[in-house]
């Protein structure tokens, strides 16, 4: 009877054990769960940048909502490679998170290619409004294939010309200039289409092509422009607004589904914050950039309506191109509603 109940009492003990240990199971997925994560967010901008202050504020806000449960490590300045290459290394889940240039993005989903159009956009707001409204859930579906979650889009500021030749005004100043783009097919039809020449070059790279003269030109916003100081190695600025810069921020889909549900809540609403704010935080530094420009030596020059509608005429037959892209009737729905 005496081994009859020490059996019970230690079958009794193990049962215990079992289920406390399932509760402790529970709770690693649960909102009770005390699991510290570490998100490595790496970009290719400088810190200075609204991108770069965004994803630092990204950062400390994810930080402070969840007591220090998760924590951002930031490398940017192209520390951990290209934007192609960080997008690399999120597949492979070294890399948790980006806010990569949408060139580099058809590689992954085609449909990306939308955003190498020129004159896409009208203004800032309506840029906002489809990125970050129904253009950017229909990319960001497509995107989870590619072991990516969308957060968000970031804004980027419309693109300028600059080159070291002579002021461009019209589509006949491009003629057999030797421009770089990134590796998106349609930036290299957008100045075949005014005779130019586009040369691919890894952004980490393109202060050193344009002072060696391995290209005359390139085009970025004038965020990119003031702080890499490419105006240095050019001596022409032309202000056309001809395209525009989006970053989508993304995160690693495998470890954002991994997240309990409270800090994926967390992540998804200071996204959100951070999003608005980055937006604000572009559109206030835009200013001071061209205020920056007008104090070195770089000459500058501003497209008017009518020169910038030549050269929307002049780089149309780029959108005929994108037509043969099977969903592009629905993304153009989605910009222009």
């Amino acid at each position: 009877m005496k081994r009859v109940v020490i059996n019970w009492v230690v079958s009794s003990l193990i049962i215990v054990l079992f289920l406390a240990g399932c509760g402790d199971g529970e709770s690693a997925s649960g909102e009770g769960d005390n699991q510290e994560y570490t998100i490595k967010f790496a970009h290719v901008v400088s810190p200075s940048t609204a991108k770069g202050k965004a994803a630092e504020k990204f950062g400390e806000l994810i930080e402070e909502r969840t007591d220090g449960r998760i924590k951002v490590e930031i490398y940017p300045d192209s520390q951990l490679g290209s934007d192609r290459e960080i997008i690399e290394q999120m597949q492979s889940g070294t890399v948790h998170m980006n806010a990569p240039f949408t060139g580099v993005l058809p590689t992954f989903v085609k449909e990306f290619e939308v955003f190498d159009l020129p004159f896409l956009f009208e203004d800032r707001e309506h840029a906002f409004k489809a990125t970050n409204g129904e253009l950017g859930d229909i990319l960001g579906e497509k995107l989870e294939s590619q072991g990516m979650h969308l957060l968000g889009f970031w804004d980027g500021g419309f693109k300028h010309l600059t080159n070291s030749v002579h002021p461009i005004e019209t589509p006949n100043d491009m003629n057999e200039l030797k421009m770089r783009v990134s590796q998106s097919p349609l930036l290299i039809s957008q100045f075949q289409a005014v005779n130019a020449g586009g040369v691919s070059i890894d952004f980490s790279e393109l202060y050193t092509a344009l002072q060696t003269g391995t290209v005359d030109g390139q085009e970025n916003p004038l965020s990119n422009i003031v702080s890499k100081k490419f105006y240095e190695v050019q001596e022409y600025l032309t202000l056309s607004s001809h395209g525009y810069m989006a970053y989508p921020l993304v995160i690693s889909n495998s470890f954002y589904q991994d997240l309990p549900e409270d800090l994926k809540t967390a992540v998804d609403e200071v996204s959100m914050e951070v999003t608005e704010w980055q937006w604000d935080e572009a559109k206030s530094d835009e200013e001071a950039y061209l205020k920056e420009l007008n104090e070195t030596d770089i000459k500058i020059n501003e497209l008017s309506p009518e020169q910038k509608e030549a050269f929307k005429e002049a780089m149309s037959t780029v959108y005929d191109e994108f037509n043969k892209i099977e969903d592009s009737e629905e993304l153009f729905d989605a910009i222009n509603q």
